[in-house]
């Protein structure tokens, strides 16, 4: 019986492999380090990662071996580029609390669409690479830009890009693992959780501008 589930477990984790598109000498290695196989495989979406990476690992290079800190750079330089792309899109034409809900919105459509590249867009950089380092600052800094505009800078900004990202990640994956009970609407949930998340940032900009007021009067 053991016998039995020890090789049912193999097999799928060569199954995960080919799933992602991955060549076979490295593709059960890649997911054994960077997931738990059984865990992914139990979730609800698991092809939508595994056809995620497969369509970015197929243009990746032309060289086979799958090396995971060049996977790692790769696909997290391109959630952050495209990740980029889209917020500028979705900010064109807006300013303040406007483009704030607007790159909330943004943000869960991208971890909805691209689970994969998004998780590595979440992640902050962990190696000495020039590229990964400016896509994440360059990311950063758009959204603190209009945090800016919202009267919202240094550390405040700081906090607040981190709740964001908090709360986009938190949402997209309870959305996405159909966690929710009873959801009528997740469209009309997120609405009304990002309301609460600009009146946070609001109260923090008030807050910030009369200890200004009171600091210039002084």
């Amino acid at each position: 019986m053991q016998k039995s589930q020890h090789m049912g477990q193999r097999d799928r984790s060569r199954v995960s492999a080919e799933a992602t598109g991955l060549p076979a000498e490295c593709g059960a290695g890649f997911m054994n380090h960077e997931i738990n196989v059984d865990e992914m495989l139990s979730a609800s979406w698991d092809q939508l990662l595994a056809r995620d990476l497969a369509s970015e690992v197929e243009v990746f290079s032309a060289d086979k071996r799958c090396l995971i800190p060049e996977l790692r750079r790769f696909f997290a330089i391109k959630g952050y580029r495209d990740l980029l792309f889209r917020l500028r899109a979705a900010c064109e034409g807006k300013t303040s609390f406007e483009a704030l809900r607007s790159v909330a919105r943004e943000m869960r459509q991208y971890a909805l669409e691209r689970p994969a590249l998004w998780a590595a867009a979440s992640r902050t950089p962990t190696t000495d690479c020039a590229e990964w380092r400016a896509g994440h600052k360059e990311l950063c800094d758009l959204i603190k830009s209009v945090f800016a505009e919202c009267g919202v800078q240094g550390q405040h900004a700081e906090d607040a890009l981190y709740m964001l990202r908090s709360l986009v990640r938190g949402f997209a994956a309870h959305q996405i693992l159909g966690s929710f009970l009873h959801v009528h609407s997740y469209d009309e949930i997120f609405e009304r959780v990002v309301e609460i998340y600009v009146a946070g940032v609001r109260s923090v900009g008030a807050a910030a501008k009369v200890a200004v007021n009171g600091t210039t009067a002084e």
